[in-house]
This record gives structure tokens, C-alpha cells and sequence, in this order.
């Protein structure tokens, strides 16, 4: 099988006069820096194998919106490699401008990380297979309000929903809605319980229509018990 050919130059002085120049494959193991085809970098360790193994740093360029015949940075990965793949500790900065710092598996976010989303948003918590998995905390920017508990496949399914200056919801959720028994305890010490329901509105001798997802089409709502105690 042909070598695939980049331009390649080993910086970590272990191969000798004979690797001042730069060369166009993997050679051996070690530190060197690689430019590819379409201007992407790559600076860090590489094992025996020839794969990204250890520690680096991979940039992928872009053309320049205002000079087509130059690159610019379009994104940026800093940190652990295995066997090729990100694995480990590493930060991402995403084209949108998105970041996300922590741990890694098989190119995908898995483990403990923070997400800082470019809209003000932050999730930090833990993710299997690039997905909000386990527990976590979610804090909008734009109203500062707060999931805190139990997420499943990028969706907030129990915990506490925190509203910025107004209270505390505590219950269980479907597509990232409250849903079904709950508490809220207000800011003033008041405390009601009560259930979150999909009510359905049909006129007289219509049958409501089948639904792929009730709940994403339909905003539950709240029904409260009388308030029954305040927590001075």
C-alpha cells in the first residue's frame, strides 16, 4: 500500500541531520508537525504505528471570506491522542465558536466536560458518545434559568429546573418539559405540589389525531395543589 503523502517535519531533534528537511510521509514515532492537503495542521506525538498517540495540537483552516488565496483558522482541537483518535482530556473550538474542554473517547465527547455554547449557554457534566449522559448542570444565558439532575441521550429527564429569581421546579422531564407530579418551592418560602398534563382540546364528535411525540407538540400544563406550607 502507497505511502499518503504530506509534508512533514519532525521537531523533537530525535532523527538527526537527515530529518532537517521536510519529508512527505510519517516517518517514525515521535513529535513532528504535519501540513495536509488542504491546509490543515497537525503538531504533537505520533506512535509506532504512524497514528496520532500522546498529545497535540490539530487546526482546520478555511478559506479567508475576504482573500479566497488565504487561509484562516476555522477550528481547533488541543490535547490527547490514542491510537489516531481523540481520547483523554482535550479542548474543541468548533466553527460556530462553541468550546467544549474535557474528556474524550474515540473522537467523540465522553466522560466529565464543560460545553460553553456561543449563545451565553453552558452545560457541564458528563456526555456518552458526544451526548449530555448521567448528570449535569444546563444554564441558559439568556434567562440564567437551570436544569440540574438526571440527563439521557442529550435530553433533561429529572432533577430540579431552576428559575432565576422566582423559584425551584422539582420533577420529571420529557424533551427537556416538565412533566407529569412535581413541587415548586418560590422564592418566598411557599411551597405547592401539583402535576404537569397534556390537555387535549377537541370540539364535540372530532377525535384527536395520533401523535409521533405528544409532549413535543403539546406545552403540558400545570396543575397545583392548594398551597400548603411556607418556610420561613
Amino acid at each position: 500500500m502507497a505511502e499518503v503523502e504530506y509534508e512533514v517535519k519532525y521537531v523533537d531533534g530525535a532523527g538527526g541531520e537527515e530529518e532537517e528537511e521536510e519529508l512527505k510521509w510519517i516517518k517514525r514515532a515521535g513529535k513532528a508537525k504535519v501540513t495536509y492537503t488542504k491546509g490543515d495542521t497537525y503538531e504533537g506525538d505520533f506512535n509506532t504505528e504512524k497514528m496520532k498517540h500522546g498529545t497535540g495540537v490539530y487546526i482546520w483552516m478555511k478559506p479567508d471570506p475576504e482573500d479566497d488565496e488565504q487561509l484562516v483558522e476555522n477550528a481547533r482541537y488541543e490535547g490527547e491522542y490514542k491510537d489516531g483518535k481523540r481520547a483523554g482530556q482535550g479542548k474543541m473550538t468548533y466553527p460556530t465558536g462553541d468550546i467544549y474542554n474535557g474528556e474524550w473517547e474515540n473522537n467523540k465527547m465522553s466522560g466529565g466536560g464543560t460545553y460553553w455554547y456561543k449563545n451565553g449557554d453552558i452545560f457541564s457534566g458528563t456526555w456518552v458518545d458526544g451526548m449530555k449522559h448521567g448528570q449535569g448542570t444546563y444554564e441558559y444565558g439568556d434567562d440564567k434559568s437551570i436544569f440540574d439532575g438526571e440527563w439521557e441521550k442529550n435530553k433533561f429527564i429529572k432533577g430540579e429546573w431552576k428559575l432565576y429569581e422566582a423559584g425551584t421546579y422539582t420533577g420529571t422531564f420529557t424533551n427537556d418539559k416538565p412533566i407529569g407530579k412535581g413541587t415548586f418551592k418560590f422564592e418566598n418560602g411557599i411551597i405547592q405540589n401539583g402535576e404537569y398534563k397534556v390537555i387535549k382540546e377537541t370540539k364535540e364528535g372530532e377525535e384527536e389525531a395520533p401523535a409521533d411525540d405528544e409532549e413535543e407538540k403539546v406545552d403540558p400544563t400545570w396543575e397545583g395543589e392548594p398551597i400548603y406550607k411556607t418556610v420561613k
